[in-house]
């Protein structure tokens, strides 16, 4: 499994060690004195990294968004559960490689295909006090924000929405955010709310 969130599929390290000569032991004439045993003509670089492996790479246009929810009015919200109007969050696969996929959904069916990675997401935010399947807002009360998948089916934050196939090559998947009223005492004003996501491949 790998998750675009810098967790990574498989991670491999490892170290090159590079010598670096002193140009003044980089002279064509054979009678020149080799200089690697004097003190202050060499050194050794190490060099390290990694090669990672995930199925598709996520477009930095996606990974930082602004999301503008507009404005609603405090009378379309009068009633617990009474939702203003959803607006969509796109997100854009790259790169995405051909290969064996499977996976379960929550109902414990299968999901496999020869050509096709499978993804899902998750997204994390601090929870609503009234209501723990909403992301919390700050400055205003009496609403919470439900995220759901392009079905408009909620995904409860923190738990993975259920795997889905993508294309090899590019892919754009849209979700949506949606703010809902809750329990507490509605008053109006400006809000916001900071939200994670983190995608997962299998």
């Amino acid at each position: 499994m790998a998750n675009t969130s810098r967790m990574l599929r498989y991670v491999g390290l490892g170290s090159l060690a590079l010598n670096l000569f002193s140009s003044m032991a980089m002279g064509t004439a054979l009678n020149k004195v080799d200089s690697w045993d004097v003190d202050g003509s060499h050194g050794t670089l190490y060099v390290h990294g990694a090669l990672t492996e995930s199925a598709c790479r996520l477009a930095m246009s996606s990974a930082y968004q602004t999301i503008n929810l507009g404005t609603v009015g405090t009378g379309q919200l009068q009633h617990v559960g009474q939702t203003g109007n959803p607006v969509a969050i796109e997100l854009r696969l790259e790169d995405c490689l051909s290969g064996e996929s499977r996976s379960r959904t929550a109902q414990g069916n299968l999901l496999w295909s020869q050509q096709m990675p499978s993804m899902k997401i998750r997204f994390l935010a601090p929870i609503d006090t009234q209501d723990p399947r909403l992301a919390a807002v700050i400055g205003v009360q009496g609403i919470g924000l439900q995220l759901s998948d392009a079905a408009h089916s909620p995904i409860n934050l923190g738990e993975y929405s259920t795997p889905q196939l993508v294309s090899p090559g590019q892919n754009q998947l849209t979700y949506y955010v949606t703010p809902v009223r809750t329990s507490a005492q509605l008053n109006a004003g400006a809000y916001q709310a900071l939200i994670r996501f983190q995608v997962s491949y299998e």
